[in-house]
């Protein structure tokens, strides 16, 4: 299992999901992206444009011309390649890690996606991020039990840290069954 860091979260992976399901003009991404996930990717029209435009340099999308449904001139819409569908993928498999800006936004962001391709997608990554937090939470116990006592204010840090992912795991348990009700 990759483990990554909270900085590694990025919000070219929701967009690479939405293209995952459908080709996208750039402007209907950056209003999908805040009608579902705005609360977690605020992000202005420019900087969409300018993350699609680093993923096509990379290889990961590519302009076509649309289709258009009133036969006015056809626009350019983003696609994903066979690089790009496959760095989704590997995003969207891999548990994320145990800080809590992560789990905000990271972790909402794939929680997203797998309800819209599988509900057995999103059990499974419900379960592998339950245990997940419990070994960052053992990790970060440990670190605070060697902590010594007069470094006060690391002490404070992991504390911190402990509590926010304690609470992270009853939000989990919340919202899960919160959507297995919903499913059921």
């Amino acid at each position: 299992m990759r483990h990554r860091k909270a900085s590694d979260s990025s919000p070219e992976y929701p967009l690479l999901g939405f293209l995952y399901f459908q080709p996208l003009h750039g402007y209907d991404l950056h209003k999908r992206l805040n009608g579902t996930l705005g609360e977690v990717w605020a992000l202005p029209q420019n900087q969409v444009y300018n993350i699609l435009k680093r993923l096509e340099q990379q290889g990961h999308i590519q302009q076509v011309t649309g289709e258009e449904e009133n036969h006015t001139p056809n626009k350019q819409v983003f696609t994903l390649t066979p690089s790009g569908k496959a760095r989704f993928e590997t995003w969207l498999m891999t548990p994320t890690p145990g800080s809590a800006r992560a789990l905000r936004m990271e972790f909402i962001s794939r929680l997203f996606f797998a309800t819209q391709i599988s509900e057995d997608l999103y059990s499974r990554l419900i379960q592998e991020q339950y245990q997940e937090i419990y070994q960052s939470l053992e990790h970060l116990k440990k670190r605070l039990e060697e902590c010594p006592a007069e470094q006060v204010f690391n002490r404070m840090g992991i504390d911190l840290r402990l509590r926010q992912l304690k609470a992270t795991l009853e939000w989990l348990e919340t919202f899960h069954q919160v959507c297995e009700e919903q499913w059921t």
